[in-house]
């Protein structure tokens, strides 16, 4: 039996165990002192606070989330001979410094998670070393020794975490547990300028109201890559301060591999009414529901259908129930012809856009307690304004951008003229302009 103890950043002692069994079954449990205490908060929705241990299945699923599902990983397995199923004997390598606040140590290790100070805490790295680091990971090599700890960030992309402060990018001091700050990703080349066009669709999130964890693009080593602000960081007067967080995924019970409903089955899929769940058990369910919703149509609009359960989140605070995220992972990727486009949940009956209908948008809503007369308000009032300034790209001489104003006006008119027939009123301006041309384009 290997037992893992489970911390989070701001309680001194473990919050509760993570045990692998002889058999090789995982179990979690909560423990005492922590449940007693009144700062508690589960460290999951699929972990309410209660004395009993969790079983295999929703122990596995939550873990297993934590790690990169990337060549990092695949780097640890080789390094140190275990298997890819060993959650335990990874988490043992990699269990440092995960996302949010939690961290998986050996049964009696001190905690290695600490606020950070900017000014003394930090290694800013040269130049030449951040080129190196960019370089590798482009080309699927191990990291610089100097970033073997903190651990990999769990995905699938090529990235690191790094912190910024005001003398440039750097990593943390050796045993300073000190947090990162930002997360540097180098995509691949199946969707060409995919760092720019993140960073753009970020931009526009931020000028439409979304909270949304800020982003940029720029050039490193050759590559083009994006540096993206840690959602699940706070920096308060120069310290930086971790906040737990998990995806939709760990919130689920669900696994990595069903992070897409199509992958699910009935009762066990990340699908409409399985998010409906979960955003009820947020702190403030009614504004959850509408954040949710007006993200969904907003990706709809920009080409985003890989908004799967890991590209969703919930932050904890200092009460037991979670709130949204900001929006993260914003890409069109409809704008690839080397991915599928299919939603990652269905809309209704529709698994692409291609082939959503109005009755399809009304099973969504439905499925999120709106229905009549309230749905046809909540598009009209929520949704037309939110997506009608899409239309409103300008010209441009940038060939990417191009590509990319073309993609998001044709999908946004699309789903303008579908609202359009739910709410009984007739389009204005550039989207009426929008409709216009695809019913024209239908009837040649």
């Amino acid at each position: 039996m290997t037992r893992l103890d489970v911390r989070l950043e701001r309680f001194e002692r473990p919050v509760g165990a993570l045990t692998s069994a002889d058999d090789g079954s995982l179990s979690f449990v909560y423990e005492p002192d922590y449940l007693a205490d009144p700062a508690r908060v589960p460290i999951s929705l699929s972990f309410p606070l209660q004395g009993e241990a969790f079983g295999d299945t929703t122990t596995r699923a939550f873990f297993r989330n934590l790690l990169p599902e990337n060549d990092q990983l695949d780097q640890v397995v080789e390094r140190e001979g275990l298997d890819k199923s060993d959650v335990v004997g990874l988490l043992r390598h990699l269990g440092a410094d995960l996302s949010g606040a939690l961290s998986c140590l050996p049964e009696g290790a001190p905690p290695v998670k600490v606020p950070g100070h900017l000014a003394d805490d930090y290694v800013t790295l040269t130049q030449e070393q951040l080129e190196r680091i960019v370089t590798r990971l482009g080309t699927s090599q191990p990291l610089p020794d100097e970033l073997r700890d903190p651990s990999p960030v769990a995905g699938i992309q090529r990235k690191v975490a790094l912190s910024e402060t005001p003398e440039g990018f750097a990593v943390p001091k050796p045993g300073s547990g000190a947090p990162t700050t930002h997360i540097l990703k180098v995509p691949d080349t199946a969707l060409p300028r995919e760092a720019f066009y993140e960073a753009r669709c970020a931009q526009l999130a931020r000028e439409l109201g979304f909270d949304v964890a800020p982003s940029r693009s720029t050039w490193i080593a050759g590559y083009e890559v994006l540096i993206a602000t840690r959602y699940d960081r706070r920096i308060d007067d120069g310290r930086v301060y971790r906040i737990h967080q998990e995806d939709f995924a760990q919130a689920l019970g669900l696994p990595p591999r069903l992070k897409y409903e199509r992958e699910g089955r009935p009762g066990r899929a990340f699908d409409a009414a399985a998010i409906a769940r979960l955003l009820r058990a947020t702190a403030v369910p009614a504004e959850a529901v509408l954040a949710f919703l007006r993200a969904t149509f907003f990706n709809l609009a920009v080409g985003n259908t890989d908004n799967h359960a890991k590209n969703h989140a919930l932050l904890y605070g200092s009460g037991t129930a979670p709130r949204l995220a900001p929006l993260y992972d914003l890409v069109p990727i409809r704008l690839s012809q080397r991915h599928n486009h299919l939603f990652s949940f269905r809309i209704g009956q529709a698994t692409e856009l291609d082939t959503l209908t109005g009755d399809d948008i009304l099973a969504l809503l439905a499925a999120f307690g709106l229905e009549g007369p309230r749905a046809a308000r909540f598009l009209q009032r929520e949704i037309v304004p939110l997506i009608e300034p899409l239309m409103n790209a300008g010209e441009t001489d940038n060939e990417w951008q191009k590509r990319l104003n073309v993609q998001i006006k044709e999908d946004t008119g699309r789903i303008l003229e579908l609202v359009a027939s739910l709410v009984r009123r007739p389009l204005t301006g550039r989207a009426a302009a929008s409709a216009a041309r695809l019913a024209e384009g239908a009837s040649r």
